[in-house]
């Protein structure tokens, strides 16, 4: 039985965050990866996990493994990162396009990470270019 709903596409936790479900400590992409194709094994569809400094890591429906690094810029606020990240994933899905998902999503999160309020379309675009 599954723990998740396997109509909802997307599970998005950090690597913090993933690490807590299953009691380990993630240091690398890869390391990630195996504990989101656990996920995916308890009924998760695409898994996208953050992991700050290190990029992110999308493991989609289709059991492909993306990885995606870091845009630069300077912080000023991490509240909403992660929300617009999925925003700009979900925005990017339309089309089945996952590579591109995941690039806009870690923009979108970027753009906000980068900026006092939620991310705006300029910085978004800009940001797009580094990945």
């Amino acid at each position: 039985m599954s723990i998740f709903r396997t109509d909802s596409i997307l599970l998005k936790p950090n690597d913090r965050e993933l690490g807590e479900i299953f009691g380990a400590e993630l240091t690398t992409p890869e390391q990630a990866a195996g504990y989101a194709e656990k996920l995916r094994g308890m009924g998760a569809r695409n898994v996208l996990l953050s992991m700050a400094e290190k990029g992110a890591v999308l493991l989609d429906e289709n059991g492909v493994l993306h990885k995606c690094g870091v845009c630069s810029g300077t912080v000023r606020n991490s509240v909403g990162a992660g929300d617009s990240m999925v925003a700009g994933f979900v925005a990017g899905a339309v089309n089945g396009d996952y590579d591109y998902a995941l690039k806009l999503g870690t923009a979108c999160g970027g753009a906000t990470v980068f900026s006092d309020g939620l991310a705006k379309r300029p910085l978004i675009d800009e940001l797009m270019k580094q990945l």
